[in-house]
């Protein structure tokens, strides 16, 4: 498995998971202030290292057109 592999499938767990957060919070399905908590800071955590890879995913297409 190669990186842009492995990157993709990090991106499909992430987006999985943050759909099913999303789902929980939308439904009203935190069980408690602490759990809510817990459940945003998680969605917010999985959106900035969702980021880091695309940035990542930019940055290597980028090398790669200059290796051209």
């Amino acid at each position: 498995m190669d990186w842009l592999e492995t990157t993709e499938f990090l991106l499909k767990q992430y987006r999985k998971r943050k759909s099913e957060i999303s789902g929980i919070l939308a439904s009203g399905g935190a069980s408690d202030y602490a759990h809510y908590q817990r459940l945003v800071g998680e969605h917010s955590g999985l959106e900035f290292a969702e980021q880091e890879i695309l940035d990542l995913h930019r940055r290597m297409k980028i090398e790669d057109e200059d290796n051209i």
